[in-house]
């Protein structure tokens, strides 16, 4: 009898080794789910940022050039973003420290905001440049796709994910708790 119960735990064993070896393999072929919000089935993939989905509005003919000058562009402030993501990192961390020194945390926030600002505007002036190779009806389109895209209040975005207990969801109406 013994020797039964043995191969039925090994057998059970397995099956959860396997299942859970599935799960792990899923998880690594179809990326995490939970990460896409609601507008990714609609446009087939995760959300992008307000300035790529704006690509949307030109034709195809312009869209492969629009694409490639944002993407130069991230390629060239990406190491401004991530001294900017160390920066806010080592002031968050500094929050925690004893002694509190406020006027480092602050500075640190500062350098932080600096850079992310010089890497916006690196890319605003970029997509103004090619805006400005294209000829007047795909400018005008491309204009409205942005003016679309980036009037759309933040509030409006973290609406659909933002709750107190980090669980998702709309935000709550009213005054904070």
């Amino acid at each position: 009898m013994k020797g039964r119960w043995l191969l039925v735990g090994l057998v059970l064993s397995l099956a959860l080794n396997l299942f859970l070896v599935g799960l792990g393999v899923g998880a690594l072929v179809f990326g995490d789910g939970a990460r896409r919000g609601p507008d990714a089935q609609a446009v087939g993939g995760p959300r992008r940022a307000p300035l790529w989905m704006a690509g949307r509005g030109l034709s195809e003919s312009h869209r492969p050039a629009y694409r490639e000058v944002l993407m130069r562009a991230t390629r060239e402030t990406r190491a401004d973003l991530v001294e900017s993501r160390r920066l806010k990192r080592r002031a968050f961390d500094a929050m925690a420290a004893t002694p509190y020194d406020a006027e480092a945390v602050a500075a640190d926030l500062e350098n932080a905001r600096t850079l992310e600002f010089k890497a916006r505007a690196r890319l605003e002036h970029d997509v103004a440049a090619f805006a400005a190779t294209l000829p007047a009806d795909e400018r005008s389109a491309l204009s409205e796709s942005l003016r679309t895209v980036m009037s759309r209040p933040a509030t409006a975005r973290l609406q659909q994910t933002w709750r107190p207990d980090g669980r998702g969801g709309p935000r709550p109406e009213g005054p904070p708790e």
